[in-house]
């Protein structure tokens, strides 16, 4: 009988050290978990990351896009001189020979010299056609 008891002695025992590692290990798994969840470098930092990733993605994608528009622009450059006058005008104030050009003030009036006469811009430069 002693046999007996001294294996269902360590058949007890074997059960109770795997419930003991059991229960240490989903202590240990649980403060494991509540540390990534809450630590500074936890679940807030990667959500945080996230969204900067997708915030940089846009960026990317409108400056994508923007390149695109800059190129079709350049390539229009290359191929007309009539885009090139466009920009001259609109963007450095250019202007042909013997044209008169009136500047508009921001609020939508012509702009008039101290008599009371409408301004002609001499000092403008000449566009080379």
């Amino acid at each position: 009988m002693s046999e007996r008891n001294s294996v269902g002695g360590s058949k007890a025992g074997s059960k109770v050290t795997l419930k003991a590692v059991i229960l240490l290990s989903s202590v240990v798994s649980i403060v494991l978990l509540v540390s990534f969840l809450f630590s500074k470098g936890g679940m807030a930092e990667l959500q945080k990351s996230r969204q900067r990733v997708a915030a940089l993605q846009g960026d990317v994608d409108r400056l994508r896009a923007e390149n695109q528009t800059l190129g079709g622009e350049i390539a229009s450059l290359r191929k007309s001189t009539l885009a090139v006058e466009r920009i001259a005008r609109e963007d450095l104030g250019m202007s042909r020979e013997g044209e008169i050009v009136y500047v508009l003030q921001e609020n939508g009036e012509v702009a008039r010299d101290g008599r009371g006469q409408l301004r002609r811009l001499e000092n403008r430069q000449q566009i080379e056609h």
